[in-house]
């Protein structure tokens, strides 16, 4: 009998700058799961550096999940994807693996962009196929642009009232997923997130700085799924990660980090080991 969480991390892996894969399996490893990266390609350093190398593992996947094929995981947390062959073949391991095990749960972060604008690399057919990959999935994890995107809303800025993150969020629910985590919201000093499962909203918010650091959106994630394969409500891993993501922002701040750099996550990584999330879900 598995007394671990699984967890099938698909994202990039960036040699530089904390990000991605870099990020999710420290956080999973401390909060006691087994992270199984499936990369997506591999970086020298993340894309928010003048110069990286790039290495597309797009036609890797199939059969790399196709050896997974034996395996079972509570959890799939699903990162940027690139291409529509990687969607494609992304959705079909979501649903290879529903099948074989209805148990297991889909957390998808659909990085496509930011400030009210999506990343170059987004085409509208790419959109289209996030859109559709969103059906599959148990819990997402927009921003407040991601939102938009999904579901064809006008961006207005990312200070918000309840009422409007509420009706947005509301929005991306007829896509096909269980629950919503939209983060990013602006109310005056804080920025926070906001909830949506089962009719229920419920809005967490920690002290906003103003300094912009990379990888912010993969730690809050990481630190997400963790809670979540270890028993948490949903509601519960939210104000936790979202708790961290704010400790360790703050921290970085203190230590003049470059914000392409990311947060300094390594110094604090302790705390995730020592919270305690209800009964584990792992087999």
């Amino acid at each position: 009998m598995r007394t671990v969480p699984r967890v099938a991390c698909i994202n990039d892996l960036s040699g530089f700058g904390r990000c991605s894969l870099t990020t999710a399996l420290p956080v999973l490893s401390v909060m006691g799961v087994q992270a199984c990266p499936a990369p997506t390609a591999v970086l020298s350093k993340h894309t928010g550096f003048p110069a990286y190398t790039f290495t597309d593992l797009t036609d890797t996947l199939p059969a790399y999940f196709e050896s997974w094929g034996d395996l079972d995981f509570d959890w799939i947390y699903s990162g940027f994807l690139g291409s529509l062959g990687q969607i494609e073949i992304v959705q079909q391991f979501f649903r290879a693996q529903k099948a074989k095990n209805p148990d297991c749960k889909i957390l998808l972060d659909p990085v496509m962009g930011d400030d009210g604008r999506r990343y170059s690399t987004y085409t509208p057919e790419l959109c289209d196929a996030m859109r559709a990959l969103v059906a599959d999935a148990d819990v997402i994890t927009p921003n407040i642009t991601e939102a938009c995107l999904l579901t064809g809303s006008e961006y207005r800025g990312e200070c918000l009232t309840l009422q409007e993150a509420e009706q947005l969020a509301g929005a991306l629910l007829p896509l096909g997923c269980r629950a919503v985590v939209m983060t990013g919201i602006v109310q005056e000093n804080q920025i926070g997130n906001l909830t949506l499962q089962n009719g229920t909203a419920a809005f967490s918010a920690v002290h906003r700085t103003e300094c912009l650091f990379s990888g912010t959106g993969d730690l809050f994630a990481s630190v997400l799924c963790g809670a979540l394969a270890n028993g948490a409500a949903l509601a519960e891993a939210v104000s936790a990660a979202g708790a961290f993501l704010s400790e360790v922002t703050q921290d970085t701040l203190r230590q003049n980090t470059p914000a392409a750099e990311g947060v300094l996550l390594e110094p604090l990584l302790y705390r995730l080991g020592g919270m305690h999330f209800g009964t584990k879900q792992g087999k």
